[in-house]
Parts: structure tokens; C-alpha cells; sequence
């Protein structure tokens, strides 16, 4: 089922406040540059997203700034990165639900 460009608006802000907090969580280099890597991503695409008119977020959403391709390696790096960082529960809770939902979008 196709998803919205103002549900995917809203789920990439989400997904983006979630990866920063976790940003700031990572104790290493390696899963800090993974969080940026996709808080890049994200924040292009949601810059592009915000130029589409009020009166178009009813289209079906797909990604523009980016292949496909390239958001999913980022989200899955993410993911394996996410196995051996300690997280607060408040957001492992944020995070996982939306990343389990990511089929849905990319």
C-alpha cells in the first residue's frame, strides 16, 4: 500500500529526531558517522519533501533526493549498528517501531 507524502513527512521527521538522539547516545566514531550518514539523508529529503505543495501531500510518496537504494543500505547500517549500542529505553522504545514500519516508506 502506497503511503502519503504528509504520512512520510511525518515519519521522516520522526525517524530524524530519533537518529539524532541516538547521534548523541553513540559512545564510538564508527556508529556516530552511520547516524550522521542517514541524518543527512533524511534531512534532503525532507528539504525536498517541504518544497512540495500543501495541495500535492495527498500523492504517493516516493524517495527524491536519493536512490532508493542508498536510504536502505543507510537504515540497514543503522540496524546493525543499533545491535551493540546501549540506548536509553525511552529511545530504543522511539526508534524500533519505526524501523520495524521502513518497508512501508523506502
Amino acid at each position: 500500500m502506497a503511503v502519503s507524502i504528509a504520512k512520510a513527512s511525518v515519519y521522516l521527521d520522526e525517524l530524524l529526531s530519533c537518529i539524532e538522539n541516538i547521534y548523541w547516545e553513540a559512545n564510538d566514531i564508527p556508529s556516530k558517522d552511520v547516524c550522521f550518514n542517514l541524518i543527512r539523508l533524511l534531512q534532503s529529503e525532507l528539504t525536498e519533501l517541504n518544497k512540495v505543495s500543501v495541495q500535492d501531500h495527498h500523492y504517493d510518496y516516493e524517495i527524491i533526493a536519493y536512490p532508493p537504494t542508498t536510504v536502505i543500505e543507510a537504515v540497514e547500517a543503522l540496524q546493525s549498528h543499533l545491535k551493540n549500542m546501549v540506548l536509553r529505553t525511552q529511545t530504543r522504545v522511539q526508534v524500533m517501531p519505526l524501523l520495524e514500519n521502513r518497508n512501508d516508506y523506502f
